[in-house]
């Protein structure tokens, strides 16, 4: 998968995690998804199981954190079906992708990026400041993992 192709290449540069919300399609729903089969998780314990066996099947190796059950990130990062985004360390908004899934542009949050953590400066950067494991964006707000 892409998304971890572009993991794999800036995990010690930069915080990754993909963040599981809502189920856009699920079984249960009105609009259900043809090529899987799952319900929308009614407890925070089996959004967390559906968000472990997504992780496994997809074979992400990126960090999940897991959307409350009130879909606080979601709603704040008007996220639904999917999104991507990068943060800048000081918490705002470097990058924004559009809803998914057609908006759900790797290749176009990968080139901003590496503008934004270049290979070269960020490890002389951080080696010239002591830093050992530098990162480029913060913590997200208030996840459970």
């Amino acid at each position: 998968m892409r998304l971890q192709e572009v993991y794999d290449s800036y995990k010690d540069r930069a915080d990754f995690y993909w963040i599981y919300v809502r189920e856009a399609h699920p079984s249960d729903g009105f609009r259900p998804a043809r090529h899987v089969s799952i319900e929308q998780p009614t407890t925070f314990g089996r959004r967390t199981q559906v968000a472990s066996t997504c992780s496994a099947e997809l074979k992400l190796t990126i960090p999940v954190l897991v959307d409350d059950m009130e879909d606080t990130v979601a709603k704040a990062y008007n996220a639904l079906p999917d999104r991507l985004f990068i943060l800048n360390s000081d918490g705002t908004i470097a990058y924004r992708g559009d809803r998914g899934p057609r908006g759900f542009k790797v290749d176009e949050m990968e080139q901003a990026l590496a503008k934004l953590v270049p290979a070269s400066s960020v490890a002389q950067s951080s080696a010239s400041k002591g830093n050992k494991n530098p990162r480029s964006t913060p913590r997200p707000p208030k996840l459970r993992r």
